[in-house]
């Protein structure tokens, strides 16, 4: 989510255009706002002002830290001093502190209790100081992290000495922290367009098929290409979650199944053929589905890009049991051993050892860092990795998840008819307001909407939007309901314009649609009075589902 106060990006400029450069890093700085709203600690950047009395003033502020000290998003804490943020004098000295020291060292910790104005009360936070500075060693300004603490009785008042060695030294490692952090905000980035590249794909699909016969060749082949969509979909939440270091949620995962949709998909269109040999009584595993997968599926197109002729490869499932001291790498007890073996041109012996490192790839375009992921996903689930090669033999990974013992193995159960793909759609009545700067994705919900006898008026900007609902408030005809993209480009943002609905009517329902909505902040949307949310890119049946909820609720819902 983005607040209403980041520029809006610009539209792309014209080829070979002087402003171009300039137009590209406005929209790349747009991304990155948009990222670092998403993030759940609070951000606060502070110029590189005076060290003593009211201390820096801040540039810039996210919306996590804005919802913490109850201020609006859109205004933020912008142009208010450091003294401003905190409860005491004390908390000031103890954050000066921290500032000087991360002005010398690179970066700093304290603990302080920061002012929350809709109580007048306060809340104990660590405070972590980054200090950049430019190639001359100039301070340019700070960014702090806030995290409120959990236990206010174990606190540290006093600034943390920065642990360094070398000035020179640490200045390096903030360079690469920051490199790192603006890697993990672009990814956000890419990820939030890609999504939005999914959105038209994803809804046209799930529209269409229940027009075609199910098992018809056309269907089966819908069909797959809409579990890849999915599948595209679950990766960029991944990369998502990734950025903001968020743990994984594990639950008891059918690897059978995982299997047979991964080896499914990578062998449409492919003239290598998979032969797959799946034990009936394979165990759960407590795993994330989606990084399995991840797993699964990289390992999967490896092989067969090493078969550019063709031929077999082998994907195998077994329960195995570890003993006490039989595997250096491995816990004892039950485990899932999967194994991927293909008969490609193979790995050399010297090259081996390096498979897992992240700058490693014999590929021509390849970036190295399939494989480096893949072992990260393992290791995160307390599993193993193993590979063996022979040069024109052939390749063999060999994965091991722990297995699940208090779960009843999965036991193969007669074939069943094939469960509907897609949600059905829900018909209704009322007038729908779509705004979304995204012509395809306006034009296919227009669509699905109208087929379920809804009304739809589009805009595919903030101002028109906000004036349009203002006219037919007026006219005594309000729209019943308002979808809204967050990321609009050439003006107010889909935040901004909310509010101008809402300060024209405040019974306005208004769905939050975007690229950028994730589980995590979904709650955030909801409290700031959106009626529900809608990540994209979502199939017909979800919008449809989405916009009946909100035309068919009683007003309680909305108080």
């Amino acid at each position: 989510m983005s607040a209403p106060s980041s520029p809006t990006p610009p539209s792309p400029a014209s080829a070979g255009s002087p402003s171009d450069e300039i137009e590209q890093l406005k929209l790349a700085n747009h991304y990155l706002r948009v990222a670092l709203d998403q993030v759940t600690e609070g951000v606060i950047m502070l110029d590189a002002g005076p060290f003593d009395g009211s201390g820096p003033r801040v540039l810039y502020s996210n919306v996590p830290v804005a919802c913490l000290v109850g201020v609006e998003p859109g205004k933020g804490l912008r142009g208010l001093h450091l003294a401003d943020l905190v409860s005491s004098e004390r908390d000031v000295v103890a954050l000066l502190g921290a500032l000087k020291d991360a002005a010398e060292g690179g970066a700093a910790e304290c603990q302080a209790q920061i002012q929350t104005f809709y109580s007048r009360g306060s809340r104990y936070c660590t405070w972590r100081v980054k200090a950049l500075h430019n190639s001359m060693k100039r301070l340019l300004n700070f960014t702090i992290t806030v995290q409120p603490v959990p236990n206010e009785f174990t606190l540290q008042t006093t600034p943390l000495k920065p642990q360094h060695k070398e000035k020179e030294e640490d200045l390096e490692v903030q360079s690469e922290r920051l490199r790192i952090e603006n890697l993990a905000a672009m990814a956000q980035g890419i990820a939030h367009d890609v999504n939005n590249l999914l959105g038209p794909i994803t809804a046209q699909l799930s529209f269409i098929m229940p027009q075609i016969e199910q098992h018809s060749e056309l269907g089966q082949t819908l069909e797959t290409v809409l579990t890849a969509v999915k599948r595209a979909k679950q990766f960029t939440s991944q990369v998502v979650k990734a950025a903001k270091s968020k743990s994984s949620t594990l639950q008891p995962t059918d690897l059978r199944e995982i299997i047979k949709d991964t080896v499914r998909l990578a062998q449409a269109g492919s003239n290598v053929q998979v032969r797959m040999k799946l034990a009936d009584d394979l165990k759960r595993a407590m795993a994330d589905p989606t990084k399995v997968t991840q797993v699964m599926q990289n390992l999967v197109l490896n092989g067969m890009q090493s078969m550019p002729s063709g031929g077999f490869m082998d994907v195998e499932a077994r329960n195995v049991d570890i003993r006490l001291g039989q595997d250096p790498a491995l816990q004892p007890g039950p485990y899932i051993e999967m194994v991927v073996r293909d008969r490609g041109s193979g790995i050399a012996p010297e090259n081996l050892a390096r498979l897992f490192n992240e700058s490693f790839t014999t590929k021509a375009d390849g970036n190295g860092i399939g494989l480096t992921t893949c072992k990260r996903h393992i290791d995160e689930h307390h599993g193993a990795i193993r590979v063996s090669s022979t040069l024109r033999v052939g390749t063999e990974f060999r994965l091991y998840l722990p297995a699940i013992t208090e779960i009843t193995p999965v036991q193969p159960t007669q074939p069943m008819a094939p469960r509907p793909s897609t949600a059905p759609l829900r018909t209704g009545k009322g007038s729908v307001l779509i705004v979304d700067d995204e012509m395809h994705i306006r034009n296919i919900a227009t669509l699905i909407l109208k087929k379920c006898g809804y009304d739809v008026f589009e805009c595919d900007n903030g101002e028109t939007a906000a004036r349009s609902y203002q006219n037919a408030f007026r006219s005594g005809k309000p729209f019943d309901v308002v979808l809204m993209d967050l990321t609009l480009k050439g003006g107010m943002e889909g935040l901004e314009t909310s509010r101008a609905i809402w300060k024209f009517d405040p019974g306005a329902r208004i769905i939050v649609s975007s690229g950028s909505v994730t589980e995590d902040v979904q709650r955030t949307f909801l409290d700031q009075g959106f009626f529900a949310t809608l990540p994209k890119p979502y199939e017909a049946g979800e919008l449809s589902e989405a916009i009946f909820n909100a035309v068919n609720a009683p007003d309680a819902v909305m108080a």
